[in-house]
């Protein structure tokens, strides 16, 4: 750390060229040095007494920033190497609010409190004479600020509303599902002082933003009531009804940023979890077809159905109906009647569904065992209040576990121990909510669960009083606690991490906002939860026959999904009642669980660095393109990502959906094949009005140029001719540990030039020529490592060809 006031020469580490000179003049020169590091230690001596206040400015220069401090006000902005990357704001810095008080009052003076190689402790006092601690903690390429108001006495627990904020940045991406319902991926222009989960739609709580322009990602850490503005006026942190605050700044590039910020969310509770293979292969979900009416036969004639279609299914959700009673009767069975299925008859039911609806749960399981499917059920951790506190607790339904959470003190409570009543969307009546914090609770949940025997769960809770519990992170948790336990989790109420395999957007169904979903993953991604599942392909609630609008609605929403990092169908496409409508659901299905080892590899990259490999915006991968920024808006639609290292996506989607035929597409720089044509484009460039048929794989490959597909029992690795340079994929297998580098070194990419070794062995290995592709084809082990070389020893190779003719290189 270097302060403003300080000479580089006496520095630690600092080596200079000492030429040769008389050691009187050495001495002189000594000693006039003395003196001036004399003064200057006077003047930080003198600076850093407790208490006193600064007029010059502090400045800490790190690796990757510089941290400039004016001290009134509060004022902060960055540098990087002379560059601005957050300037002052024009007011002040902060600004707090008196103990138990709302209001907010700027800050007028700053003083030193202490200083060390990685902090600095500062008082600042507001316009009010309101004082707060400020500890800087400094490292390389991240900083960390926390915000103390003092308490108006020891004892005082009265919370604050804090703010911290530097002038405007933009653009900025992220917001996690705040940042999903604006007109634009670029969220610069939002503003919102009660920034929790309020309602459904709000349950990924991030405030995690990534500004590439500043290169510069940034977050504060709070569970409850957050205070976020990035527009015109500020670019702002706050929180209020909270002690104090805790923000991060993160500078460098987005690699760096995301591995910091990956590393920080570790350190401060919210840690990601490794996924599992199973959730990137096609799923189904019986909510799509079923909504909430599920019961065994039709969705064991849903599922052979799939399957006698060739479908392959690796996991199958029944989120509801499962458990005991009468459907709609508030006195019902929940996801909480730990392992009581429905499986006996009740007179006088009036639903209209079977009854029992789950009459033989062992030869339903088999089935789905039989053909290699796990089953996942829905998940709350909301319990049914007895009848004397206004819920519907049922013995018979709900069995005796609402009832021993209250002797065990499982759930949230007030200061007094008392539980507090909440609504939820389902079950109706007051219901309590798992304590989260209690670790006795989680693990009393957790072994409960288990009592369903099953592979894993969908978590969808939808609590009605978000702002009521204040507490983001009431799942996170449970879900950590139930994947440490080896089950398959679908994540959807979450604080800042993705502690499952997967993270699902809220629910989505024709007739709603279909260019919402595309920018809600996307800011998924840029709040480093790259691992997205966009819902049910069609959604819910789809009624027959379906309409020409629905059926296009169906298959445009399927190459969405299938382009996604998870994938699930519901309503069985044979409904289309169209073969080419039918068949293009099948091709997007089928060219998702081919590519389900490569998706997974990307997840797993993800996991292990932080960066959003599985779904990369391009503002993030191509920070400096400035072309990028506003691709993905509700006007020019122009959505697109990486899917993985090799592969850059451009669905057609959004709100026109049953009219779009083609598109603009944007290609950044670098060699993009388009991976149906084989056509080769050089990037930057535009493609105009390109056409998109509803059959068509959106989709070009370019990037690292392999691709991983499943085929049968072999996984083969598919290496394009598109990297001008020697390049390495690294491929992680389905095991989750088990690897293979694939190196292209090939120079020339005539097929009888070609070979591919196997280094492991010392090997030359077939390996087939796709002519229209340009591209090697091969069969990969794990543990196996391959190289592909350009030789004339290797006309003679094991290569065979399909054809001879190569694509011409086309640069629009």
């Amino acid at each position: 750390m270097r302060f403003s006031l300080s000479f580089s020469c006496c520095l630690p580490n600092c080596q200079t060229l000492r030429p040769v000179v008389p050691a009187r003049t050495v001495l002189a020169a000594r000693v006039a040095l003395l003196s001036l590091v004399l003064i200057w230690l006077g003047s930080v001596a003198l600076w850093a007494q407790t208490g006193s206040k600064s007029s010059s400015e502090i400045k800490v220069k790190r690796q990757a920033y510089e941290l400039i401090i004016q001290p009134a006000g509060f004022k902060y902005a960055f540098k990087n190497q002379g560059k601005n990357i957050a300037g002052f704001h024009p007011v002040s810095g902060l600004r707090f609010s008196a103990p138990g008080d709302t209001i907010l009052f700027d800050a007028v003076t700053t003083s030193l409190i202490s200083r060390s190689e990685n902090l600095l402790r500062l008082t600042v006092t507001n316009t009010q004479g309101n004082k707060a601690e400020v500890a800087i903690y400094l490292f390389d390429d991240y900083l960390n600020i926390q915000v103390k108001p003092n308490s108006s006495s020891p004892k005082s627990q009265l919370p604050f509303v804090i703010d911290l904020r530097t002038a405007p940045v933009q653009p900025a991406y992220g917001l996690g599902d705040h940042g999903g319902y604006g007109p634009s991926a670029n969220v610069f222009g939002f503003a919102n002082n009660r920034f929790l989960n309020t309602d459904n739609g709000l349950r990924f709580v991030s405030s995690f933003a990534f500004f590439p322009v500043q290169s510069m990602g940034q977050v504060i850490f709070e569970k409850g009531h957050k205070r976020i503005g990035i527009n015109n006026q500020e670019n702002k942190m706050g929180a209020a009804q909270v002690p104090g605050i805790n923000a991060y700044y993160f500078f460098g590039k987005p690699a760096a940023i995301y591995k910091n910020y990956a590393q920080v969310k570790v350190k401060e509770g919210y840690p990601d979890l490794k996924p599992k293979y199973d959730f990137f292969e096609l799923g189904y979900e019986a909510f799509g077809s079923l909504g909430w009416n599920t019961y065994q036969t039709s969705v064991q004639k849903d599922l052979a159905t799939y399957l006698q279609k060739g479908y392959h299914l690796s996991w199958a959700i029944v989120g509801s109906g499962f458990w005991k009673g009468e459907r709609k009767n508030p006195e019902e069975g929940t996801t909480n009647s730990f392992g009581i299925w429905d499986d006996t008859a009740e007179p006088s039911r009036k639903d209209g569904l079977p009854n029992p609806r789950y009459p033989d749960v062992a030869a339903f399981k088999a089935f789905l065992k039989q053909n290699k499917i796990n089953l996942l059920l829905g998940l709350r951790t909301n319990f049914k209040a007895p009848k004397a506190a206004d819920g519907f607790y049922n013995p018979t339904n709900n069995g005796p576990y609402p009832l021993e959470g209250l002797r065990q003190n499982y759930y949230v409570a007030d200061p007094q121990g008392k539980p507090i009543p909440y609504k939820v969307n389902f079950p109706q009546g007051n219901i309590y909510i798992l304590n989260q914090d209690n670790p006795a609770a989680v693990q009393w949940f957790g072994k409960g669960f288990r009592k369903w025997g099953v592979q894993g769960y969908k978590e969808d809770m939808m609590l009605h009083d978000g702002i009521k519990l204040n507490n983001d992170a009431k799942l996170n948790k449970v879900n950590e606690h139930l994947m440490r336990q080896g089950n398959l989790v679908m994540v959807r109420n979450s604080a800042f991490s993705v502690p499952g395999d997967v993270i699902r957007l809220e629910d989505t169904k024709h007739g709603f906002d279909q260019d919402r979903p595309v920018i809600n993953m996307l800011n998924y991604a840029a709040s480093g939860a790259p691992n997205v599942y966009p819902d049910i392909v069609a959604g819910k609630y789809l009624t027959l026959p379906l309409t020409e609008d629905q059926k296009k609605y169906f298959v445009r929403n399927a190459w969405l999904a299938a382009v996604s990092p998870a994938m699930s169908v519901g309503l069985g496409p044979w409904h289309l009642e169209n073969a080419a409508y039918e068949a293009a659901v099948k091709k997007a299905c089928d060219w998702h669980n081919q590519l389900a080892p490569y998706i997974y590899s990307a997840a797993v990259d993800a996991f292990e660095t932080g960066y959003p490999t599985t779904l990369t915006p391009l503002p993030i991968a191509f920070p400096t393109d400035t072309a990028t920024y506003n691709l993905a808006t509700k006007t020019r639609r122009q959505y697109s990502w990486l899917l993985g290292p090799s592969l850059l996506v451009t669905p057609p989607y959004g709100n026109d959906y049953a009219t779009v035929e083609r598109r603009h597409v944007y290609l950044p720089a670098g060699n993009w094949q388009d991976l149906e044509s084989g056509e080769i484009f050089r990037g930057p460039t535009t493609l105009k009005n390109y056409a998109f048929p509803i059959d068509k794989i959106p989709a070009f490959v370019g990037g690292q140029g392999v691709l991983v597909k499943k085929e049968e029992a072999d996984l083969n690795a598919i290496v394009y001719s598109l990297m001008p340079n020697p390049s390495t994929y690294r491929f992680t297998y389905p095991d989750g540990t088990s690897r293979s580098l694939i190196t292209n070194k090939a120079a020339n990419w005539h097929p009888e030039n070609l070979q591919v070794r196997d280094n492991t062995t010392g090997q030359i290995i077939p390996a087939e020529y796709l002519a229209k592709d340009r591209a090697l084809k091969f069969k990969i082990k794990a543990g196996h490592h391959y190289e592909i070389s350009s030789s004339e020893a290797a006309k003679k190779a094991n290569t065979s060809t399909t054809g001879k003719n190569q694509p011409k290189m086309n640069q629009k």
